[in-house]
């Protein structure tokens, strides 16, 4: 067992012991502390098990409380019983490639425009709008309003112009100090379809 699942686990105050659990379950909560956010789709490719095998095992360890579900509209996240509400949601975006982008950007150079985001990530703005929109919804983006009179990259025209725009930054970033760099390994695997992409969050 980890020094971090020893932490977690041996001096809690749970009836629940990691060493008297079944061996499918130690196995469980050694993946999840590694994976912090690991997907439910993800936990079942790692672990090799059935659906219905993996429900019934994660439920009994969410009921002694010896870990934490996440369940959205269209995804399902598991974490360490360690882990707060608020840094369970930042990592389940930073496990995510594209908005990982964004907030590691956000981070090094905010606050900037979305433009500035589209043509460092080189991704679409419909695509950056959405992940930027999930991100507020969260608390952890928001927006400055100021005029284009500044020195950071925009484009000439749009500052020429004189134009109103909104700038983008994070909400809180003694959080994503402390998690930015740490779940580079936990990012889910590439999605290749629309589908997917719609059930990544």
């Amino acid at each position: 067992m980890t020094a971090g699942l020893d932490s977690i686990y041996h001096n809690s105050s749970h009836l629940y012991l990691f060493d008297t659990l079944p061996r499918v379950q130690q196995e469980l909560l050694t993946c999840v502390d590694e994976n912090p956010g690991i997907r439910y789709r993800e936990l079942l490719r790692m672990t090799n098990s059935s659906n219905g095998v993996l429900s019934y095992h994660i439920n009994r360890l969410e009921k002694m409380e010896l870990l934490n579900v996440e369940r959205r509209s269209r995804i399902t996240r598991i974490f360490p019983r360690n882990i707060s509400t608020d840094i369970a949601g930042l990592i389940g975006f930073l496990r995510n490639q594209t908005s990982h982008e964004i907030i590691k950007l956000l981070y090094d150079k905010g606050p900037i425009s979305q433009q500035e985001i589209m043509r460092y990530t080189r991704k679409a703005a419909s695509t950056i709008s959405w992940h930027i929109k999930k991100l507020m919804q969260d608390n952890i983006v928001c927006t400055i309003d100021k005029n284009t009179i500044y020195h950071g990259g925009i484009d000439v025209e749009i500052q020429l112009q004189h134009k109103k725009v909104n700038l983008y930054d994070l909400i809180n970033r003694n959080i994503v100090n402390g998690l930015i760099y740490k779940t580079n390994n936990y990012i889910d695997r590439s999605i290749n379809n629309y589908s997917e992409i719609m059930d990544s969050y």
